[in-house]
């Protein structure tokens, strides 16, 4: 892979409070016709969540001491996940059966990726990726719950693959990975950004899921109803502004509607970071709009990104569908007799 900063043959000097919140000079890679470089691979995780823990209430940036303190028990955590089983534990599931903590897990940790720092932008560390409200959480108008009961007109869950999340069908990266807004989510955080004067590229290692953006100041195409959207881009300064309409119905980030909106704003602050903001609109769905901030984070030159065989070994969207036909033909088989 070409690195992004021979790419550019201009830099300008620039003073930002980025990455460990200390002023100071930065060359910014650039293109040849001068656009802040954003070519790379680049992850998001994060130990940060989404949405503030109700124990920091209003509390945007956290204190050192809560930092190690949520830094040193996730690696307490980690400690015990990655520590030998005993070998001569009983059978079965249960304290009192000598669980190890990983019977009742989907994966253990060897498969996870979700970051192990409290992430830091303009010298704070974050208690939550989201900053507006201040409270950090999603303005929801009226009860959340309403939004995630299904259609009763839809496919049940097991009638066929359709009823199934589109994750799990592999049409789709899982905890809007691939975004917008692009999340950090279990594993495989990464993406590779390419891009030229007309287009940018952004590849979601999960699923490969390629979004394009046009950068040609055209009209949102919301009728095609395309998965990620339809993203127009345009440069602010050295900031590049992508607005996203027209979301594929099947494709809802955190319950929203039709019409929902994504503004993204990508800002290399460093030659080893993006900042990404995203504000999200929608007001049938939510109160207000909210908005969050990332830190994309460079990965060392010579890894890459890796193939994400959504299906291979993947037994259970079949058990699933199986195990509703088997269940079909025991209520038949009890109305026979």
């Amino acid at each position: 892979m070409i690195k992004p900063w021979v790419l550019g043959i201009g830099t300008v000097m620039v003073t930002i409070s980025a990455g460990m919140g200390l002023a100071q000079d930065i060359e910014i890679p650039r293109t040849a016709s001068g656009r802040p470089d954003l070519q790379g691979i680049w992850t998001n995780k994060t130990l940060t969540p989404l949405t503030r823990p109700k124990e920091f209430a209003e509390t945007r940036a956290l204190s050192q001491q809560q930092v190690q303190r949520l830094e040193g028990d996730n690696q307490v955590y980690l400690d015990a996940e990655y520590a030998d089983s005993d070998p001569d534990r009983a059978a079965g599931f249960g304290a009192q059966a000598g669980d190890d903590g990983n019977t009742e897990d989907g994966y253990n940790e060897f498969w996870k990726d979700v970051g192990t720092r409290i992430q830091m932008i303009d010298g704070e560390y974050r208690a939550s990726i989201i900053i507006d409200p201040a409270d950090g959480q999603i303005p929801y108008a009226g009860d959340p719950r309403t939004r995630f009961r299904r259609d009763p007109g839809a496919p049940g869950r097991s009638d066929g693959p359709e009823g199934r999340p589109l994750a799990e069908r592999c049409l789709l990266a899982f905890g809007s990975h691939s975004g917008p807004p692009m999340l950090p989510v279990m594993y495989n955080n990464n993406y590779q950004f390419v891009q030229t004067d007309d287009y940018v590229m952004i590849l979601a290692e999960m699923a490969h899921d390629a979004r394009i953006i046009r950068l040609d100041n055209s009209e949102h195409m919301i009728g095609m109803n395309k998965w990620m959207g339809d993203s127009i881009g345009r440069w602010e300064g050295d900031t590049l502004v992508v607005e996203t309409r027209g979301f594929n119905p099947q494709q809802s980030f955190r319950g929203a509607s039709e019409n929902l909106t994504v503004t993204e704003r990508f800002s290399r602050v460093s030659p080893s970071e993006i900042l990404y903001r995203f504000t999200v609109e929608d007001s049938t769905v939510f109160s207000q709009a909210f908005t969050g901030e990332l830190m994309f984070n460079a990965r060392p030159a010579r890894e890459s990104m890796y193939e994400y065989a959504c299906h291979e070994g993947n037994y259970a969207l079949a058990g699933i569908l199986a195990g509703a036909r088997e269940l079909e033909r025991q209520a038949a088989a009890a109305e026979d007799n």
